[in-house]
């Protein structure tokens, strides 16, 4: 009988922790969904994937003091390209191949993940109007969240999608 209690009580606890942990994402999405504007069917679409991924869960961050990175781009032929990130972990969600596979690895270049994680505005909006020349021109959306004491800020920006070859060419791992 007291096996019973304890795992009955065990089971509630981890429950509870995670439903604690649910409902703290999913303020975090509606968070960034305002932030990104929420208007477009871009963001309603990011905002669909995000939430139904619900990759913070899976993702390893200290709500205590971290800064976690996202870059999400949802393109015109319907795939989904996500990277999130800390000083730790970096994890990737794309359906380029018609289902959601994760990597370890960013799905974006180097050179736009440096900017990002150095959260360098400029150069990102520099190197939007140096080097988006592909087309279609993708929009790729970068939010920055800052976790301080179980409270967190957080930035958004958006810019057009950049590749310089000479820097870029090499960047891409299979």
């Amino acid at each position: 009988m007291k096996n019973y209690i304890f795992f009955t009580m065990l089971a509630v606890i981890v429950w509870g922790c995670s439903t604690q942990k649910c409902i703290y994402n999913s303020k975090i999405y509606d968070d960034i969904y305002a932030c990104q504007g929420g208007q477009g069917i871009i963001e309603k679409s990011l905002n669909f994937y995000r939430v139904n991924l619900n990759y913070l869960d899976k993702f390893e961050y200290s709500s205590k003091n971290d800064t976690v990175y996202i870059l999400e781009m949802y393109s015109i032929q319907g795939e989904v390209l996500i990277t999130i990130w800390n000083k730790n972990k970096t994890l990737s969600y794309t359906n380029e191949r018609g289902y959601f596979a994760t990597k370890n690895e960013p799905l974006f270049t180097k050179y736009m993940v440096k900017l990002v994680s150095e959260w360098n505005i400029p150069e990102l909006e520099e190197e939007e109007e140096i080097n988006s020349n592909m087309l279609p021109s993708e929009l790729i959306y970068a939010t920055k969240i800052v976790f301080n004491k179980r409270n967190y800020h957080i930035d958004c920006i958006c810019f057009k999608d950049f590749f310089n070859f000479q820097r870029d060419r090499m960047d891409f791992s299979d």
